[in-house]
């Protein structure tokens, strides 16, 4: 294990897991019923337990290897300033990952050599709290000082090039001071949303804008010669410290059959690959990038898989995945991918629309959790994030209120997390009109499924042998009738005594 983090041996661990998977889960058929799906319902005790009006997939549970289970998928982020006021719901919740924007380079070093670290007192008691909790902190470091900028004026724009052994000094001082006690930060993210261009954001936005729209690559180039130069920094301050690619907006796919207007051919898609064609891939350890569905009082289905732009690509969510892993692939880059900025969030970007504060919004936004998580875990993203724990929240999205107490979002993610505390993914269960996925718990013998169906219509599921209680998305219990329950548009929870 000499040279090799905690973090990098679970990461192997689960790719080993996942190739398992893929190897069992090739045997499955397409509707129920046949010689072959009666040989392995036997096993899984899913005979004839689903009826519906239309065919669905259903797959075999990968049997569970005794691997412990990888970290926790439940992550939120938290805005500076607001973690004394919702701490506490963190460690309710059973979150693991908190995303916290962050450390500016501009508001310490607004003079060249000169850095003045009283600047971070308030972050310091924030990291020192989150740390105090047991939290896994991702924290987001950007904001070009004036002397230092590519673009007179933007903050948020990239570094100009005889600065960034500047910049790369300065992240090694501060994964130096904050990577140890009390603060124990191993996730450094290098800017937010890197790829959108600064004609089209504030000069001081919190997010973006390394981009270039006149760059065949966006770019992405110019990003990999700072992770060149930071990178090396980091890990000599720190050798356990993950650097995490900036979050990609990823606003557009260059495949989009209706192409996203005003994006130039989806130009900034290039920035990714403008990276890794520079010889960007040794020079981060994992990609972020972000995936917000929109909400709508008069949309119907699962708005992440109707998203606009990616809904030819499997939704926002795992199109975007999928899109990542592709320009992977091309270039020859395995990495470990979060989604460390995403949620269910208002069309409206009046706070004050009501639709915005209706009950059908709010019990949406609880159904989404379920959907963010569950895709998140079993399709290998290292996490996802909610944008943000603390309310009101960027287009209403916040996970509690404007008096930071939870809204139904928050208490289904608390029931979710806390129920499937310590255990791993087994396998899926069915898709397409009908979703399921099951978990499994060693210590406690017990599998849990999750169903719900992508439309409007209904699933009479026959319970398995061994159900000892099955919840709806708060964890209310769900009384079976006649030893079935019906699987509609809200999520089920099912939970099995395995011998």
């Amino acid at each position: 294990m000499s040279g090799k983090s905690p973090f990098s041996v679970a990461m192997g661990i689960s790719v080993v897991l996942l190739l398992a998977t893929l190897w069992l889960v090739t045997d499955h058929v397409t509707a129920v019923g046949g010689q072959d799906w009666d040989k392995h319902a036997a096993h899984s005790g899913l005979n004839s337990a689903l009826q519906s009006s239309d065919p669905v997939t259903a797959y075999l549970p990968l049997v569970v290897l005794n691997y412990p289970p990888p970290p926790p998928v439940f992550g939120v982020e938290i805005n500076r300033g607001m973690v004394s006021s919702t701490i506490s719901k963190t460690q309710e919740a059973g979150i693991w990952w908190v995303r916290y924007n962050g450390i500016l380079w501009s508001e310490v070093e607004a003079t060249p050599g000169s850095r003045d670290w009283s600047k971070l007192a308030g972050v310091e008691n924030e990291l020192r709290a989150l740390s105090a909790q047991g939290l896994t902190p991702m924290v987001i470091v950007r904001g070009t000082p004036s002397w230092a900028q590519q673009i007179p004026g933007y903050s948020c724009g990239p570094i100009k090039e005889d600065a960034l052994d500047e910049f790369a000094d300065f992240m090694y001082q501060v994964v130096a001071r904050y990577s140890a006690e009390p603060y124990n930060v191993k996730y450094w993210e290098i800017w937010n949303e890197p790829d959108v261009d600064p004609r089209y954001v504030d000069a001081s936005a919190p997010y973006g804008c390394w981009g270039d729209d006149n760059d065949a690559y966006y770019a992405g180039g110019y990003y990999a010669d700072m992770l060149k130069q930071v990178y090396p920094a980091i890990k000599q301050a720190d050798p356990q410290a993950q650097v995490v690619f900036g979050g990609l907006l990823l606003i557009c796919d260059p495949d989009d059959p209706n192409p996203y207007p005003g994006t130039n051919g989806c130009k900034p898609a290039k920035f990714l690959e403008g990276a890794l064609r520079n010889g960007g891939g040794p020079f981060f350890d994992i990609l972020a990038y972000h995936a917000y569905p929109y909400w709508h009082p008069s949309m119907q289905g699962d708005w992440d898989l109707n998203q606009l732009h990616w809904d030819h690509r499997g939704g926002v969510l795992l199109g975007k995945l999928d899109f990542i892993r592709a320009v992977f692939q091309k270039y020859g880059v395995s990495k470990p991918i979060i989604m460390n900025e995403g949620g269910l969030m208002c069309y409206s970007w009046d706070l004050n629309n009501p639709d915005c504060s209706t009950n059908d919004f709010r019990d949406d936004q609880a159904n989404y959790v379920v959907r963010l998580y569950t895709r998140t875990w079993a399709n290998g993203i290292l996490g996802s994030t909610w944008y943000t724990l603390n309310g009101p929240g960027w287009r209403q999205g916040g996970l509690l209120d404007s008096n930071q107490a939870p809204r139904p979002s928050y208490n289904t993610l608390k029931f979710m997390a806390t129920l499937l505390n310590g255990s791993s993914y087994r396998g899926q269960l069915s898709s397409g009109a009908l979703e399921g996925y099951a978990f499994f718990n060693r210590s406690a013998q017990r599998e849990y499924r999750v169903y719900w169906r992508n439309d409007s219509s209904s699933t009479l599921l026959t319970l398995p042998g061994g159900t000892v209680a099955v919840y709806n998305k708060f964890g209310q219990v769900v009384p079976p009738s006649g030893g079935k329950i019906s699987i509609g548009f809200d999520p089920v929870f099912v939970v099995v005594e395995v011998p």
